[in-house]
């Protein structure tokens, strides 16, 4: 019986951990967490009724697009509101016209990486790399240091 409670412990602990961050719906409570947590923002700007939208948070959800919880802030974003439409235009570019919309940023907000439209876990772990890299140079540029 112990072993069997055990196991479940470990289970539902192992469920939780998948999904990475837990979700933010307000981008200006998303910036300000990643810069307090000194995190990068990865957000998803999108609708409930997108089958690419809730593609993506499947694979987020599932493991399958791994947001470090050590290392991002989720930021899911509902494009059909209008104040959160207006500061996501404001602050971000993205390139298309397809959602989601997915952006990665730096802990202050500069936007490191983005992309639209339907894509694959390789596709966002890609995402993910590209913005890390971006971060880096970011980081070297203001040190100084290669």
């Amino acid at each position: 019986m112990k072993t069997l409670l055990a196991y479940l412990a470990m289970l539902f602990a192992t469920a939780a951990l998948a999904g990475g961050p837990a979700k933010i719906t307000d981008l200006k409570s998303a910036l300000e967490t990643a810069q307090g947590q000194n995190k990068m923002l990865f957000v998803q700007y999108g609708r409930e009724a997108c089958s690419n939208c809730q593609a993506l948070k499947g694979m987020i959800s599932k493991g399958d697009v791994r947001l470090s919880e050590n290392k991002f802030v989720y930021a899911d974003l509902n494009c059909d509101d209008a104040k959160t439409s207006a500061l996501f235009s404001k602050q971000f570019k993205v390139e298309g016209s397809t959602l989601p919309f997915v952006v990665v940023t730096a802990p202050d907000g500069t936007q490191l990486a983005a992309r639209s439209g339907y894509g694959s876990a390789d596709d966002y772990a890609g995402l993910l790399r590209d913005a890390q890299k971006a971060a880096k140079k970011l980081d070297t540029g203001k040190t100084g240091k290669k």
